[in-house]
């Protein structure tokens, strides 16, 4: 049995240090561990596991942090303070919701729509993928759509454009917010084009909130036919979430209230 329990730490150390990425390390520990006696073994097997784990989970967090400061959140918003019982409108989409948030993977990048009325948590939402998507270590950018207009427009007249694109094309994730409170010109739709066809092509997550139905497109691109390219890619492989409702942010003051009163 306790050769067992040696041979299982030694295979469990072993994937720590390869998950370390310290592949010479493992091969050339087990061999020299299984050779020494069973006592010196279990003490230093012991410690090494331990550190071993200590470095993997400092390395997670470490990575994670990272992963939320390069997202530009402008504020953190999680699953876990949403409340879903607010209104008809979140209960009906809760259950799709939270399949598409659990499925979040490197090899499973979110690609959602969230359409409705204005303050009924699309933005909530969509900011609680992107930070489920940092568990994971995945890469995420937060913008708003006239955010990402306006630094492809100056970057194009800078001659930056390629680098600029490339920001917003290499992301595991990218979260447009806002879609439809600004009107892009020729000029801005064709950037924005070229944003959304090369994260399509490359089959990585886009998450989008708007305020505008997708047969109204063409009020925010400059011409059907690129409203209609646009509409086309993001809508493909896309969760589509209809948000028409009461006002979250107002249901959220009210909880607020309450919990003062109560307080008193």
């Amino acid at each position: 049995m306790e050769t067992t329990n040696h041979n299982n730490e030694l295979e469990q150390l072993t994937c720590f240090l390869a998950d370390l990425r310290l592949k010479h390390w493992a091969g050339v520990i087990k061999n020299d561990l299984s050779a020494m006696p069973p006592q010196e073994m279990q003490f230093l097997l012991g410690h090494l596991l331990k550190w071993a784990e200590t470095e993997k989970a400092e390395r997670k967090a470490s990575l994670i942090a990272s992963r939320i400061k390069g997202a530009k959140f402008k504020r953190i918003q999680t699953i876990d303070n949403f409340d879903f019982a607010y209104s008809k409108e979140t209960q009906a989409v809760q259950k799709n919701y939270l399949a598409l948030y659990n499925g979040i993977s490197p090899q499973n990048p979110p690609s959602a729509i969230f359409t409705g009325t204005s303050g009924a948590g699309k933005t909530h939402l969509s900011r609680a993928i992107g930070y489920g998507a940092c568990q994971k270590g995945m890469s995420v950018l937060f913008v708003t759509a006239a955010e990402l207009v306006n630094h492809l427009t100056h970057a194009q007249k800078t001659f930056n454009l390629e680098a600029e694109l490339n920001r917003y094309r290499r992301p595991q994730v990218l979260i447009i917010d806002e879609l439809g409170y600004v009107t892009l010109d020729a000029q801005a739709s064709n950037l924005f084009f070229q944003v959304i066809s090369a994260r399509h092509d490359q089959g990585l997550g886009i998450v989008t909130t708007t305020n505008i139905p997708f047969g109204k497109f063409n009020q925010i691109f400059a011409n059907d036919a690129i409203a209609h390219a646009i509409v086309d890619r993001l809508v493909n492989d896309a969760e589509i979430f209809y948000m028409d409702g009461p006002s979250y942010r107002e249901h959220q003051r009210a909880q607020k209230q309450k919990s003062k009163n109560k307080d008193n």
